[in-house]
C-alpha cells in the first residue's frame, strides 16, 4: 500500500523548530550587546550598585536564553545545527567574559569597601576626619592668634617699660635741672657779692690814686715854694 501523507501537525513541526532559534537568538544577541554597553559604563565610572544589580540580572537572563538556545539548536536539521551551535558558542563566550568582568568589578568593589571600613575603623569616617581636620585647623588658628596676642602683649609691655624709663629719666633730668638752677642761683648770688667787692675795691683804688696824685701835687708845690723862698733869700 502507498504511504499515507504526513499529517498537518507533522508538516508544521520542523518549520516551527527552525523559526524558534531564529526568533530567540536576536533577542539574546541584543541582550548581550546591551550588557556590553552597561559593562563599559560600569567600568568607566564609579561603581554603581544599582547598575551592577541590573547587569547581574541581565547576565542570569542571558545564561537562561543561551541554555534555551542550545536546546533548540539540537533540534535543528544537520545543515543548520552546526551553524547555530557555533553562533551560540560565540554568544556563550561573550556571556562568560561579561560574567567574569562583572564578578571582577564586584570583587574589586568589595575589597575597596573593606579597605574603607578598615580605614574608617582606624582613622574614622570621612565626616569624622573632616571634623578632626576642622578642629585641628581651629586649634592652629587659635594657637597663632594666641601667639600673636602674646607678642602684642610683650611689645606693649616693652613700650610701657620704655615709657616708664623715659618718665624716670625726665624726672631725673628735672631734679638735675632743679639742682643746676639752685647752683646757678647760688653762683649768681656769689657773683653778686663779688661784684660789690670789686666795685668797692675799684672805688678804693680810685681814691688811693687821687690821694697819691694830690700828695704828689702838694709835694711838688711845697718843693717849689721852698725853692722859690730859698732862691729869693
Amino acid at each position: 500500500p502507498a504511504p499515507s501523507p504526513p499529517t498537518p501537525a507533522h508538516r508544521k513541526q520542523n518549520p516551527a523548530r527552525r523559526m524558534s532559534v531564529s526568533q530567540h537568538f536576536p533577542e539574546a544577541k541584543r541582550l548581550c550587546l546591551g550588557l556590553q554597553r552597561k559593562l563599559s559604563t560600569l567600568e568607566s565610572k564609579a561603581f554603581n550598585p544599582e547598575l551592577h544589580r541590573e547587569c547581574a540580572m541581565d547576565v542570569r537572563e542571558l545564561g537562561k536564553k543561551i541554555r534555551f538556545l542550545q536546546g533548540l539548536a539540537q533540534q535543528e536539521g544537520s545543515g543548520r545545527r552546526e551553524m547555530w551551535i557555533s553562533r551560540i558558542e560565540g554568544l556563550s563566550e561573550n556571556h562568560i567574559s561579561i560574567e567574569r568582568s562583572i564578578s571582577r568589578l564586584e570583587d574589586a568593589h568589595k575589597k575597596r569597601m573593606h579597605s574603607i571600613q578598615i580605614r574608617e575603623k582606624l582613622f574614622g569616617t570621612a565626616e569624622e576626619r573632616d571634623m578632626r581636620r576642622a578642629e585641628q585647623n581651629a586649634y592652629r588658628t587659635y594657637k597663632r592668634n594666641r601667639e600673636s596676642l602674646n607678642t602684642s602683649n610683650a611689645e606693649a609691655d616693652r613700650i610701657i617699660e620704655t615709657g616708664r624709663a623715659t618718665l624716670q629719666n625726665l624726672r631725673n633730668q628735672g631734679n638735675i635741672l632743679k639742682n643746676a638752677h639752685r647752683k646757678v642761683l647760688d653762683v649768681a648770688n656769689t657773683l653778686g657779692l663779688s661784684s660789690s667787692l670789686i666795685k668797692m675795691i675799684e672805688r678804693r683804688e680810685n681814691m688811693d690814686w687821687i690821694i697819691v696824685c694830690v700828695g704828689i701835687i702838694v709835694s711838688l708845690l711845697v718843693l717849689f715854694l721852698l725853692h722859690y723862698y730859698f732862691v729869693r733869700h
